[in-house]
């Protein structure tokens, strides 16, 4: 099944840097786009967690922080991994390199390193994209059309859900 990967690209570029925290839903696609338009995202999505997860292990002043890090870096490796190889049974193209927006955040964040406002401004950050993911995951296992989009999207969802938990609960303890 070939998914108009070209636009799926173009869409999930748009998507990333249009939404509060880098993730969207793109509203106008075709069955098989609105999948492989998921597929990027979810890939973006991963690979801004995994990025995030690596920066906070070095810049975190948290223990709290720190281990939500490495969680998000260990299951988002593997969840991405499982998005890759699905994307490649169908033919769906996915970028590696992570969006401008994305890498501007992490920029951002990086200057504030090794402080309370580092772990604050991250903590943010991880609250908003799984709050975003979580609500990508929801509308794919609703209104995806491919049977195996849908099930990565509901494997995937009580990790996310759990992310969100984790950081919720740093949030608090700061």
């Amino acid at each position: 099944m070939r998914m108009g990967h070209r636009f799926t690209a173009a869409a999930a570029a748009l998507a990333m840097v249009t939404g509060p925290a880098g993730v969207a839903l793109a509203q106008t696609d075709t069955a098989a786009e609105k999948d492989g338009s998921f597929l990027a995202m979810a890939h973006q999505g991963g690979l801004s967690e995994i990025a995030m997860g690596k920066d906070v292990k070095k810049n975190a002043t948290t223990s709290c922080v720190k281990k939500t890090g490495e969680i998000l870096v260990k299951d988002h490796t593997r969840l991405d991994k499982k998005i890759t190889d699905l994307a490649k049974r169908l033919k769906v193209t996915l970028s590696d390199r992570v969006m401008d927006e994305r890498r501007k955040q992490l920029k951002d964040l990086q200057k504030k390193a090794h402080t309370r406002e580092y772990d604050k401004l991250w903590l943010k950050l991880a609250a908003a994209g799984h709050v975003q993911a979580l609500k990508l995951l929801d509308d794919e296992i609703a209104q995806g059309k491919n049977a195996e989009v849908r099930e990565a999207a509901r494997m995937a969802r009580p990790v996310v859900a759990d992310h969100l938990k984790r950081v919720q609960v740093c949030q608090k303890k700061r």
